[in-house]
């Protein structure tokens, strides 16, 4: 490769890099008033087209191009490091195809098109804008240190067979950015933060993809301060771990997800969340959240009984119920118990109306500290039995099995069942 990888610089280092390296500038006196054709910028134009050119005449002193338009030109199989675009045109229908882009920044860049940036490192997207008809932007498997930042991706149709996207097959962050209509993906790693939604998709590697599905990445999702209360959806994606953390949400669902590592929930306070029919494969922990908004008939919906280990802790909902099993009504016992692998659940400091942890399949059930009017802990197969601290109106343990116990209702509560 035409640029050695480098020790991985941090964000703020290549910050402080861009600010203190001198630039070699190529811009012509002409583009002051409009853009140019990269084609007119002379040596920098052939530069692009030779990484081992610019190598032999400059090294990796930093190029500015500014104000060039991209439209039509060929930059296939090439290599591009150490360049800083600014306000630049990029339109490619497959005309932009790269193998390898080091080190190098977007600043108020504009893209149309499909555009393939190979392996990506120590690059950043800085109030960028990815629109048109099915925009592309597509980085390969050994991508890291990828940021956009402040940008804007929309797409043209919310036919999620015509959307646009970020297509990362390594790792990506997004920044402070807006998407609408449009799919962002990281195939090892992605990080929204303080990003906002239009009915746009998160995902990840697809099975389809690889013939050997052992080769297959699995992901790491980080979502903070993010809103996505205008719509969001993810398609099945396939985690090592997965984060909500103080997130605005409409009706976020994770049906189909697979995680196999932990997966953590917080400070989610607007909107309704459902993690069910989801497999979750570690630890799974929801705390420090409301929910108030009613879909399909629940507050909330959790698969307690499928992670190895639940705890929901500081929980609010409205007078929906909350389903923290995750069972649906519809399985019979003998398709439910295979499903189960939940050794401990605990739901503590909670205050929710109506609880139903019914089909509760677990060798330690613990519930301790909550405020419930109605308790459903019905068809249960459990080693030990809490009920620990909590005020309630009725419980009901109908047809639940139980090795040991510990339950003490208040005085004056209902107990339906054995």
């Amino acid at each position: 490769m035409p640029f050695p990888t480098p020790t991985r610089a941090t964000r703020r280092r290549l910050l402080v890099s861009l600010a203190t390296l001198p630039f070699l500038s190529s811009t012509p006196p002409a583009c002051a008033f409009g853009k140019k054709s990269i084609r007119d910028f002379g040596k920098t134009y052939d530069y692009l087209k030779d990484a081992e050119l610019r190598l032999k005449e400059v090294n990796r002193q930093r190029i500015v191009i500014k104000n060039a338009d991209f439209s039509g030109e060929d930059f296939k199989d090439v290599s591009w490091g150490y360049f800083d675009f600014i306000d630049c045109d990029f339109k490619s229908s497959y005309n932009i195809m790269l193998i390898q882009l080091a080190d190098c920044t977007f600043t108020n860049c504009q893209f149309h098109g499909i555009f393939k940036f190979g392996n990506t490192r120590n690059t950043r997207f800085l109030r960028c804008t990815v629109k048109g008809e099915m925009p592309i932007l597509s980085f390969s498997s050994r991508t890291n240190n990828l940021m956009f930042e402040e940008c804007e991706f929309i797409g043209d149709s919310g036919d999620p067979n015509h959307q646009g996207g970020v297509i990362c097959h390594g790792e990506v962050e997004f920044i402070n950015c807006k998407s609408r209509w449009f799919g962002l993906s990281g195939y090892k790693k992605m990080v929204l933060k303080e990003c906002v939604t239009y009915s746009a998709t998160l995902e990840t590697a697809s099975p389809g993809e690889y013939s050997d599905k052992s080769k297959m990445p699995y992901s790491d999702f980080l979502l903070e301060d993010c809103d996505f209360t205008r719509g969001v959806s993810m398609m099945n994606p396939k985690l090592n771990s997965f984060t909500l953390k103080n997130c605005k949400v409409g009706v976020f669902k994770t049906e189909g997800s697979v995680a196999r590592g932990d997966v953590l929930v917080e400070g989610v306070k607007e909107g309704h969340l459902d993690l069910s029919a989801s497999n979750f494969q570690g630890k799974l922990t929801v705390r420090n959240c409301s929910f108030y908004k009613s879909y399909n008939g629940y507050s909330f919906q959790c698969p307690g009984i499928v992670a190895a280990y639940t705890l929901v802790e500081n929980i609010t909902c409205g007078s929906s119920p909350a389903n923290i099993s995750g069972a649906p009504n519809e399985m019979t016992e003998e398709d439910r118990l295979p499903k189960t692998q939940n050794k401990s659940l605990i739901i503590r400091n909670c205050k929710i109306p109506h609880l139903k942890v019914d089909w509760a399949q677990t060798e330690h059930l613990r519930i301790e500290n909550c405020q419930f009017d109605y308790l459903d802990i019905k068809d249960g197969r459990i080693g030990k039995l809490e009920i620990i601290g909590c005020t309630l109106v009725k419980l009901d343990v109908s047809n639940t099995q139980v090795k040991t116990h510990d339950v003490r209702v208040p005085e004056g509560g209902k107990i339906s069942g054995h």
